[in-house]
């Protein structure tokens, strides 16, 4: 039985890595290729050996569209792209079609994007996570570099004349000439890169050393897009000419490696700037697209390294030194004899076509290690039976006064992987009851959170939230979390609950008996601990000084506001909301988006706190209300304006599956509601009469949710208060 590539690694002390790195008949490397080596060093930690393409060695696979040619052996990918063609350097009429070779499995830990996914995967399981190992790069290398030059162009090597030093274009591309008043402002590259290290870094500072980058060479904008410099595609398309949008269609006419890459970043069409390579260019039209129609792409760098394939042991720089200089990278071999390099192999690892045929290939789809690296001391997760975590037996262990010095310590590397609705691009404002669960688990753990994706193959936590039944894939830790019993991760066409294939569900609390009974009946052992983390938001928070101000808060679901800002307005035609001038300073209308920082949401709880009574179309509205002992309701969204003490029970009683979800998990057995449709005038005189009349105080032992914690505890259970660390929690991209 072949063994693992993590016990190969940690044997041999060195990396065994299949690259297109040069030969002996090359006086150059390509930087593209040879960021290979670099990049698995950096984050692996440990010296590279490169193997042939062709082998039967246990092995990793990083950068390059090289996925096609691997045959043999345990080929473990990680951000590799691949070409649909098993030779797509052969004419048109002579490419054979590209399928993974029977003789032996690679196993997809990551890929450049979602084509060479679904080439390399060959119809089996994909992980679905995107991207290029080149975006790790500042991570490690961060250089001040005074910008010498307002463009720089990257061409890619089939448009070279020759494999100088120097960019020197085919005679015949009229695109690439400069003419002598932009001499100084436009810079052409190649990547063609002198034989060694030091070359390399060179090469990177000529590209950081622009202000802008237009590129056909797919790492001249990942490194472009990676250090935050404005780029854009440059295809040598004769139309739309000049600046237009790029459909990224794989079956199209761009470049598959780049439509590929922006794919994985979630995109279906970037800006371009289209040039006929016949024709001269408008620099200065370039810059001005460039400028005008770049945007930021987005990449979470974490996720990359959580899947790195065996436990990452990222380099750091010495003291007044480069990454560059470490001797791990100083010592990198980045020229081989390849005949030399194909019969070591065959000598140490045997023919590949002697090989027995192996098992098809396969996903990376086992747990993912206990947050590795630095993190290595943090305690094990809770054992596994058939997937499902086994029940804990006895109260959850008090974290020694040793284990909390050793977080301290290293407060500055672990962080924990969470699933939450984050903020994005497009929605930078962040919604209180979501946000709130990476704040409360950094508050509790003790250290901070990073985001997680609700597919991402790792292991990781979920908490608050109605999102359990989007998560699929690695090791779940649910705590505190719902589930909405008619949506699943797998078929979206599909109505129910269906349990996602590789993944493992470790059950440590729920928001609520419907959300157990959900999972119970997928299978999944659940214990009865019911609660909503964001319970625990006065431990952290008293609010004892804010002053009442209101007599009546209303919290409005972020679904009724016009759109997702922090002024946003109700929606018109959403009457009950309108609040007559006898009203205007005794009731107020409460947006639940905040600013995603700590202070934001402070001070957004704070605006509810400081209401004498609440009603809400928000579930943590409500939660927030009954911690704080504020009298609530939930405002029902049907009805005539009437007071009604639903039954939690009772399926006849409509009722929202989240409210009914979290106040049976709290022991209630009725939701005080006020029943309006939103197209009628509210009578808030009825309103705040029904609030006061019928709320009582809501008694819930929250120590079962907090001994519960998946995490070591950085707060005592018992404890009334709880410090909120601005060094943890400040650091948090919420």
């Amino acid at each position: 039985m072949r063994a693992p590539l993590e016990d190969i690694v940690r044997a041999e002390g060195e990396v065994r890595l299949g690259w297109a790195g040069s030969t002996t008949l090359m006086d150059y490397l390509n930087f593209e290729d040879a960021l290979s080596p670099v990049m698995t060093a950096m984050v692996g930690g440990l010296p590279v050996r490169r193997v042939p393409a062709k082998s039967r060695s246990v092995r990793m696979a990083a950068i390059g569209a090289i996925g096609h040619t691997f045959e043999g052996g345990e080929v473990h990918v990680w951000g590799t792209g691949c070409s649909p063609w098993k030779n797509p350097s052969a004419p048109a009429d002579r490419r054979v079609a590209f399928a993974p070779s029977g003789h032996g499995a690679i196993v997809l830990h990551a890929t450049s994007g979602p084509v060479a996914e679904k080439l390399m995967s060959n119809g089996g399981p994909r992980p679905g996570l995107y991207g290029d190992p080149a975006w790790l790069l500042p991570r490690f290398y961060r250089p001040r570099i005074r910008k010498k030059w307002k463009l720089g162009v990257i061409l890619h090597l089939s448009e070279l004349a020759d494999r100088s030093y120097e960019a020197r274009p085919q005679p015949a591309f009229a695109r690439y000439r400069v003419p002598e008043e932009f001499r100084d402002d436009v810079h052409l590259i190649t990547t063609v890169t002198p034989l060694g290290v030091p070359a390399l870094k060179a090469k990177l500072d000529e590209i950081l050393a622009c202000e802008r980058i237009v590129s056909m060479s797919m790492h001249g904008l990942v490194v472009a897009e990676a250090y935050g410099i404005p780029c854009l595609y440059f295809p040598p398309l004769p139309e739309p000419r000049g600046l237009g949008r790029l459909e990224l269609d794989p079956d199209g006419p761009a470049d598959l490696r780049i439509v590929d890459l922006y794919l994985g970043l979630g995109r279906r069409h970037v800006a371009a700037y289209f040039q006929d390579r016949g024709l001269p260019t408008d620099w200065q039209a370039v810059m001005d697209a460039v400028d005008r129609a770049w945007e930021p792409a987005q990449f979470d760098a974490d996720r990359l390294i959580d899947v790195f394939p065996f436990s990452p042991a990222p380099l750091k720089a010495s003291s007044g030194r480069s990454i560059w200089d470490h001797p791990t990278i100083k010592g990198l071999v980045l020229q081989h004899d390849v005949a030399l390099l194909r019969q070591q192999d065959r000598d140490t690892e045997g023919e590949v076509e002697a090989e027995a045929p192996a098992a098809a290939p396969s996903s990376n789809q086992s747990p993912a290690r206990a947050l590795n690296g630095a993190r290595q001391s943090e305690p094990e997760i809770s054992p596994v039976m058939n997937g499902v975590a086994a029940e804990p037996k006895g109260p959850a262990p008090q974290m020694t006064p040793e284990v909390a010095t050793l977080l301290r310590m290293n407060a500055d590397r672990i962080s924990i992987p969470l699933s939450w609705a984050a903020t994005t691009r497009e929605s930078p404002h962040a919604n209180l009851g979501d946000t709130l669960s990476a704040l409360i688990v950094a508050g509790m753990a003790g250290v901070p959170v990073r985001r997680a994706g609700f597919d991402q193959p790792i292991e990781r936590m979920v908490a608050v939230g109605t999102i359990g039944h989007n998560q699929r894939n690695g090791v779940l830790h649910f705590w505190g979390t719902g589930v909405d019993a008619e949506r699943n991760p797998v078929d979206p066409l599909v109505r129910g609950y269906v349990r996602p294939s590789d993944t493992q569900f470790h059950i440590h609390a729920l928001r609520g008996p419907n959300s157990a009974r959900t999972l119970r009946a997928a299978g999944m052992h659940v214990p009865d601990i019911f609660g909503d983390p964001v319970w625990m938001l006065p431990r952290f928070w008293p609010m004892k000084d804010v002053e009442k101000t209101h007599d009546l808060g209303v919290i409005l679901h972020i679904t009724e506001l016009e759109d997702r800002t922090l002024e946003a307005a109700v929606k018109p035609a959403l009457r009950r909301y309108g609040i007559p001038e006898a009203f205007k300073d005794r009731i107020r209308l409460i947006n639940t988006h905040c600013p995603p920082t700590p202070e934001g949401m402070r001070r957004k709880v704070a605006e509810i706190v400081s209401c004498r009574a609440i009603v809400s179309t928000s579930l943590h509205g409500l939660v927030i209300s009954e911690t704080y002992g504020i009298p609530c309701a939930w405002f029902a969204t049907y009805g005539d304006g009437e007071g009604r003490m639903l039954e939690l029970g009772n399926p006849q009683h409509q009722i929202d599956h989240r409210m009914r979800d979290f106040y049976s998990g709290v022991g209630r057995s009725t939701l005080s509601s006020y029943c309006l449709d939103r197209s009628r005038p509210t009578d808030w005189n009825a309103v705040l009469s029904w609030v006061h009349g019928k709320w009582q105080p809501l008694v819930y032992d929250d120590t079962p949710l907090i001994r519960a914690f998946p995490m070591p505890l950085a707060v005592s259970p018992e404890a009334p208060s709880w410090p909120l660390p601005g060094e943890i929690v400040d650091r948090i991209d919420y």
